[in-house]
């Protein structure tokens, strides 16, 4: 009888384990699909960035709040160009791999610019490795590297 219960307290606890991974991968995934899906609203996507971010595309760019000023005076001189263009960001195929407080993303990612005026450009896809790091119950990127495809 003893050994029965131990037997079912043990895969008791290893389920709740394996529940525990898939809450966390599923909270990784919906991380990295909001920061797709706030592409176009840089505010509200540096929310997932932590501070301390590294972001590598064809130059390494350690400074956050600097990447961010870059990206929307970029964004800005193009919306004053084309006012009613849009910017859609869409993930495929992600991975996670989780380790701990430590979790590791890679997927592409196609970025479509749909223009309010003029020929619309074929999407772009890139290859994209996100690596996040829980704290306070909340996953934040740490480091981005782009690789064009």
């Amino acid at each position: 009888m003893n050994g029965s219960i131990t037997k079912i307290l043990a895969i008791f606890f290893l389920s709740s384990l394996s529940f525990l991974s898939f809450s966390s991968e599923q909270e990784v995934l919906d991380t990295i699909y909001k920061w797709s899906a706030l592409e176009s609203d840089l505010d509200a996507q540096s929310e997932l960035i932590r501070d301390d971010r590294v972001m590598i595309t064809s130059k390494r760019w350690p400074n956050q709040k600097e990447n961010l000023m870059i990206q929307k005076e970029r964004r800005a001189a193009n919306l004053s160009r084309d006012p009613d263009s849009t910017l859609i960001s869409t993930i495929s195929s992600p991975v996670v791999r989780i380790y701990g407080e430590v979790a590791i993303a890679d997927f592409v990612r196609r970025t479509d610019f749909i223009p309010g005026t003029g020929d619309m450009s074929p999407p772009t896809f890139t290859y994209i490795t996100l690596v996040l790091v829980e704290e306070n119950g909340e996953w934040g990127i740490a480091h981005t590297h782009n690789s064009s495809m």
